[in-house]
């Protein structure tokens, strides 16, 4: 039971730790889009700097980042710098635990960079790769931009009602997950409808796509309609149209300004790196003066460490030569003490009578009282008493001492 407790609460950090990072992906996705339909590119590519800088993010965390990058100048038009971005987007999401999704992610990106440069024997060669089984790897936005390229192929093969089937799939996808989206829909439908010759058709396709890129602010789609409602014009030989519409994309393409904005965030991010190189070499005069500190109080701790041990040691040894003068001085005191005590006895002696000469003689053979009594012809009681007087005169305590 305690075990199954204990699986039980790390499939639950696991799952907890999943949606978490699940969270700050399309956390920073939401940001960034917000950013980029306001036209706050810069602000996007901070908050899209921070999370590849950051030594805690996962590498599909930085994936998802360049991956961001990727689109933002692809919407600028700065193709080159969107295919360096889309290349480091690749690297670290091939070191990710979701290989599939971005390997097919990225063969869908490189497939809408051929198209978008008009290289469609390259896009032919590209969509085989994809099946359609794959756009499970894939968020519905990408799969919504593949299907419309799907539908534009088969447009270029004069196949209108293929085109015009997937164009549909691809509406329907964007309707339901991000409809600002739908002028780029509707802006091929406009192609279409301009081969098929249904004016009406083609106008409504305008009208529809121009209704929701105003409600949702896109004004790289705003601008993208108006060219193609301007070849329409042009199409159809209406040449007044094509005209004031040709004025009307000028005058959006100069507000827009893809190129300038490009270059601005290109000198961001060389400034965005100096920052952050500065940031590392102030990071690192800190850690080397740190490091410095450290080791100054690490010596300082080691001599006085080693002047207590020496103190020790110099106090040890004067302690154990001290305890030596002692024991030699109690040893000699001790001797003299013995001298003294035995030059008393030899005094003292000379006062004994004989009797109690005798008496100690036989205590030192090791009699008893009444031993010694039998021995002399006297009472134990007298021998007692003699002995009483013989520790008075030798200043002894018992007859211990006699036999010593």
């Amino acid at each position: 039971m305690r075990n199954l407790k204990i699986i039980l609460s790390l499939l639950l950090l696991i799952i907890g730790i999943r949606f978490s990072l699940a969270n700050t992906i399309d956390e920073i996705n939401i940001k960034v889009s917000r950013y980029n339909d306001a036209g706050q590119f810069e602000e996007s590519i901070k908050l899209l700097e921070q999370t590849i800088n950051d030594k805690s993010s996962t590498k599909y965390q930085i994936y998802n980042a360049y991956l961001q990058k990727y689109i933002i100048y692809k919407r600028l038009f700065n193709y080159s710098e969107a295919v360096n971005n889309l290349n480091k987007a690749e690297k670290f999401g091939l070191l990710s635990d979701k290989k599939n999704e971005v390997k097919t992610r990225i063969q869908i990106e490189r497939l809408f960079i051929e198209f978008d440069h008009l290289k469609f024997d390259q896009v032919v060669q590209l969509l085989p790769t994809i099946n359609e089984n794959d756009l499970i790897y894939v968020d519905d936005i990408t799969k919504g931009f593949y299907l419309s390229v799907v539908g534009t192929m088969y447009e270029k093969e004069y196949d209108y009602e293929n085109a015009e089937l997937y164009y549909e799939k691809a509406i329907d996808v964007m309707k339901v997950h991000n409809p600002k989206h739908l002028p780029n829909i509707y802006r091929k439908k406009i192609s279409l409808y301009t081969q098929l010759r249904d004016d009406k058709k083609a106008l409504d396709a305008f009208n529809i796509g121009l209704k929701y890129a105003t409600f949702h602010k896109m004004d790289i789609y705003i601008l993208n309609l108006y060219e193609q409602i301007t070849d329409f014009y042009y199409q159809i030989g209406n040449y007044k149209k094509a005209y004031e519409h040709r004025i009307i994309v000028n005058e959006l393409a100069t507000k827009y300004d893809a190129l300038n904005i490009s270059g601005n965030l290109l000198l961001l991010e060389k400034e965005l790196i100096h920052e952050r190189k500065d940031s590392e070499i102030i990071y690192e005069r800190k850690i080397v003066i740190l490091f410095i500190i450290i080791s100054i109080i690490l010596v300082g701790l080691l001599i006085s460490l080693f002047f207590v041990f020496s103190l020790n040691k110099k106090n040890k040894k004067l302690v154990e030569i001290e305890n030596i003068n002692l024991r030699n001085e109690l040893k000699s005191l001790s001797l003299l003490n013995n001298e003294n005590l035995n030059s008393n006895l030899e005094i003292n002696l000379e006062k004994l009578t004989a009797r109690q000469k005798q008496i100690i003689y036989l205590v030192e053979q090791g009699r008893t009282n009444k031993e010694i009594g039998n021995e002399l012809f006297i009472s134990e009681n007298t021998v007692k008493y003699h002995l009483k007087i013989i520790y008075n005169l030798l200043g002894i305590d018992n007859r211990n001492s006699l036999i010593k």
